[in-house]
């Protein structure tokens, strides 16, 4: 394993943990407009907000198992990740 190599795995794991926020954040802002037509109801928004908040935990759940199977991915490249010696050390 080489270190460019190395790093686009930490790219791709942080941009699926970026991902998986965006969903939490999505459920979060749902869950909040939830709780804000309470005080002025409209069903065929609550309705769609149903919709919405099932597609956006469906899509969390499945982001965060691609998260942690990658994550078991980069571990292990992180394992046999040998950095090459520096000039001038001893080998």
């Amino acid at each position: 394993m080489n270190k460019s190599k190395l790093d686009e795995l930490k790219s791709i794991q942080s941009s699926l943990e970026d991902l998986h926020n965006s969903q939490e954040a999505i459920i979060q802002k749902v869950g909040q407009l939830e709780v804000n037509l309470m005080n002025n109801p409209d069903k065929e928004v609550e309705e769609g907000l149903t919709e919405v908040y099932s597609n956006a935990s469906a899509n969390a759940d499945l982001v965060k198992e691609l998260l942690d199977k990658f994550n078991m991915r980069v571990e292990k490249a992180e394992k046999e990740y040998r950095p090459a010696p520096e000039e001038g050390e001893e080998k």
